[in-house]
């Protein structure tokens, strides 16, 4: 029969990872990729598990994926404006 003891047991000391030193391995995989640090081999491993890294990190809250800039479109000059850009560039 196993023996009962009423003293209290010490948790087991687990892993301290935190959602901060997710974020910060989302960062070093980002500044790995963008150094060509991984092999062409090796490049759908770390995009899939970077994939899902920040989908958790968003799921989460402790990031937000921002969206590329969006520039206005540009408005057409007239036939009458390019004349006068060519000119004042000649001046």
């Amino acid at each position: 029969m196993p023996e009962i003891t009423t003293e209290p047991q010490e948790a087991p000391q687990g892993p301290n990872l935190t959602i901060g030193d997710l974020v910060l391995t989302a960062q070093i995989i980002q500044a790995a990729a963008a150094k060509a640090v991984f092999r062409p081999e090796e490049m759908k491993t770390v995009g899939d598990f970077y994939d899902r890294l920040v989908t958790f990190l968003e799921s989460s809250g402790a990031i937000t994926r921002q969206a590329p800039a969006q520039q206005a479109p540009a408005e057409e000059e007239t036939p009458k404006e390019k004349t006068n850009a060519k000119a004042r560039r000649k001046a």
